[in-house]
């Protein structure tokens, strides 16, 4: 699978790491950890823990990597991880799910007591677009609607920021665009779940995106994009929340 960091998942990247410095959290489980790239990211930072994926092609990528033996991969459903973590992160996940609320009560389910998730999805379902068809995802999220669904599967402190502008709002229409008519965007919603894992646009360009796009090129841009996060510019969200101690709202 061929992976490139483009500047949407930079900005993501950035967001997980900072937020993760000011929480207390020793383990993580990421859900869809695609090539593995915060795998080893988090690895380097000293957390351990554990990513999982269902496509085999990211799976093949994420396990190749140098991983210290504190940090493992493996190709499974979040149905069947049964350990509890620290923190949960499932970036780009959620707008897969049909049933989005049962996804955050299964993601509740592996976050320790007084622990955390860490979320992005797709903002705006005005945005929509061919790569949203192509990667096979449901919807794209609106602030409100974030909210209310953290608050009922029980969650508090939720901080939800509206990220990526104004790089990723240039990048996404050139990502629709960029997807040719001819593209298979016909399937069932887990196949193209499972496509999504990889890059499949510009691969050709893949040593100029490593060229041109890393920590020390976005610096600008992490910066910047922090000026709009209480706003609903951004073309994502990322959300951080913790495990409530009481019962989800649906269960009392």
């Amino acid at each position: 699978m061929k992976w490139y960091p483009t500047p949407s998942y930079l900005l993501k990247r950035k967001l997980i790491i900072d937020s993760l410095a000011g929480i207390s959290a020793k383990t993580f489980l990421e859900v869809g950890c695609g090539a593995g790239d915060l795998l080893r990211s988090l690895d380097r930072l000293g957390y351990s823990g554990m990513g999982i994926e269902i496509s085999q092609e990211a799976y093949l990528s994420a396990s190749s990597l140098p991983l210290s033996e504190k940090v493992s991969v493996s190709m499974t459903n979040l149905n069947e991880i049964e350990d509890t973590f620290d923190v949960v992160i499932a970036s780009e996940v959620m707008e897969h799910w049909e049933d989005d609320i049962s996804f955050l009560e299964l993601l509740r389910g592996r976050v320790a007591d007084n622990g955390w998730i860490i979320l992005t999805v797709p903002a705006h379902m005005s945005k929509w677009g061919k790569n949203d068809d192509f990667c096979g995802h449901i919807r794209r999220y609106e602030r409100a609607e974030l909210m209310d669904k953290l608050k009922t599967t029980g969650f508090s402190s939720i901080e939800i920021l509206s990220y990526g502008v104004p790089i990723y709002n240039i990048m996404k229409p050139i990502y629709d665009m960029a997807i040719d008519s001819s593209a298979e965007t016909s399937g069932f919603n887990q196949e193209k779940t499972r496509r999504s894992g990889g890059m499949w646009l510009f691969t050709e360009l893949s040593f100029i995106f490593n060229l041109l796009f890393n920590d020390i090129t976005m610096m600008p841009f992490y910066a910047l994009q922090r000026l709009f996060f209480d706003t609903d510019l951004g073309n994502g969200y990322f959300v951080i929340a913790r495990k409530s101690l009481q019962k989800p709202i649906q269960e009392i």
